[in-house]
Parts: C-alpha cells; sequence; structure tokens
C-alpha cells in the first residue's frame, strides 16, 4: 500500500508539471522555446535561437546634449565670383565726422596761429627798439637817424657810406614818419632836396622833380642863399643854408 501511495503521488505530479508546461506553451506560440524543467543537474546551454520578427518603430526620444566642436575641416576652393548685385536703397544721412585730413589741417592751423602769434610779438618788441633808436619804416622804405647833427653835405656822405640818401619824402605818410622823428629827438632834419642846380627849382637826390611838399606859410623865401630844405617838428618844410647843422637821417 505504501509504494502504490509513492507511486500515485509521482504520477500526480507528472501531471501537472505536464499541464503547467502546456499551459504555457499554449499562451506563447513560439516554436522550441516550451520545455519540460525536471529536477536534477543543469544541463549544457543549447545552440542560439533564430532572430525573432523585427518590432514596431519606436517613438522619436529626447534631444541629446550638443557635443564639443570638433576640429575644423579643410578648406574648400574658391567658388566663382558672382555678378554685382543691383544697388540697394540709399540709407540715411548719417552725423556729420571729422575727416582724418580735416583733423590734421587744423592741427597744422593751430600750430601756425601759435607761430604767428609769437612772430607778432617778435615784431612789437622790435619796433619799440627800432623807434627808441631812431629807425622808423613805412611800407619798403625805411628812416633812421645815422648822426644827432650835420651839414647837407656831411649828411650826404655819412649816408652814402652805407649806400643810401638823405631821406626825402614824397607823401604825406613819409613826412610823417620823419616829423615823428623830428619831435622824438627835438631837432630839425635836413631833407635830401634842394634848388643848388637851378633857382626855385626843387629837385630829389635823384634829378626827379619834387612833387609832394608841405612848405611852412610864406616858405620857401631864402632865394640863392637857402638852398636846401629842412623838416620842422610840425611837418613843414623851410629852406635853410645848407651850411647850417641839423639831424641827419638815411633812407633805405
Amino acid at each position: 500500500m505504501h509504494l502504490q501511495g509513492t507511486f500515485q503521488f509521482l504520477l500526480l505530479a507528472i501531471s501537472l508539471t505536464v499541464a503547467s508546461e502546456k499551459a504555457t506553451c499554449d499562451s506563447e506560440p513560439k516554436t522550441n522555446t516550451c520545455n519540460i524543467v525536471t529536477c536534477g543537474l543543469p544541463g549544457s546551454n543549447g545552440l542560439p535561437g533564430r532572430d525573432g520578427n523585427q518590432g514596431p518603430k519606436g517613438e522619436k526620444g529626447d534631444q541629446g546634449q550638443r557635443g564639443t566642436l570638433g576640429p575644423p575641416g579643410k578648406v574648400g576652393p574658391v567658388g566663382i565670383k558672382g555678378e554685382q548685385g543691383s544697388l540697394g536703397p540709399r540709407g540715411p544721412k548719417g552725423d556729420k565726422g571729422d575727416i582724418q585730413e580735416l583733423i590734421s589741417l587744423k592741427a597744422q592751423i593751430t600750430v601756425l596761429q601759435e607761430q604767428i602769434s609769437t612772430l607778432k610779438a617778435f615784431i612789437s618788441k622790435h619796433i619799440k627798439v627800432m623807434k627808441l633808436s631812431g629807425i622808423r619804416s613805412m611800407e619798403e622804405k625805411w628812416f633812421m637817424v645815422a648822426a644827432s647833427e650835420g651839414t647837407f653835405e656831411e649828411g650826404k656822405k655819412i649816408c652814402s657810406h652805407v649806400g643810401a640818401p638823405l631821406a626825402a619824402p614824397q607823401n604825406a605818410r613819409e613826412n610823417g614818419a620823419l616829423q615823428e622823428l623830428a619831435q622824438q629827438f627835438n631837432k630839425n632834419i635836413f631833407l635830401d632836396i634842394s634848388d643848388e642846380k637851378a633857382e626855385g627849382k626843387f629837385l630829389y637826390w635823384n634829378g626827379q622833380t619834387v612833387r609832394y611838399t608841405n612848405w611852412a606859410s610864406e616858405e620857401p623865401n631864402g632865394g640863392r642863399k637857402e638852398n636846401c630844405v629842412e623838416i620842422y617838428a610840425n611837418g613843414q618844410w623851410n629852406d635853410q643854408l645848407c651850411s647850417e647843422k641839423r639831424l641827419i637821417v638815411c633812407q633805405l
């Protein structure tokens, strides 16, 4: 009875195992996948099975992070120059700017203005020195006191040493310059004007006829004795003896 019971128990266990494996095979219709697992030592791995059917395409995943910048590739060949495009619309007018050349020119003008200012101060200073020394300038002429006193002939010799004649004004401005010297030194000045060659016909040193005159009232009146001309501190003229001594002024 005991062996019979054990045998029946084994049959029942085998039946349950077969039923369980059959149910598994019925739910997974794949060939060669149902094996009966029996109790005992594990067997060796069998041969790999065939690849299954390709499954459906999955959904697109999230975009991954951007990788590091790779090394630059080789420079490609230069392409063919394209045709010039059409002129675009004119843009708005920009603010006025300083051109580089204009900036440079302004800088040069500034330097020149400073130099001119310095030169003016220099000239002004020397004009004052010249006036104190008895020199007057009138355009292209210079009147310079050469001696404190001298006769008409002595005055001509003194001036000839520097290649110049005695002073002889040919207009009111030049006459005014000599008047200033007469006032400064408080002496009358001999002019390089005389009528020694022809009485009553006053000539310059170069023989030209005197065109500008500034005779004092009732002058000239010296006749043949007073053949030379002097200028007073008031700028008026007088005929005088050539042997008298007067301030000597040369004309350069």
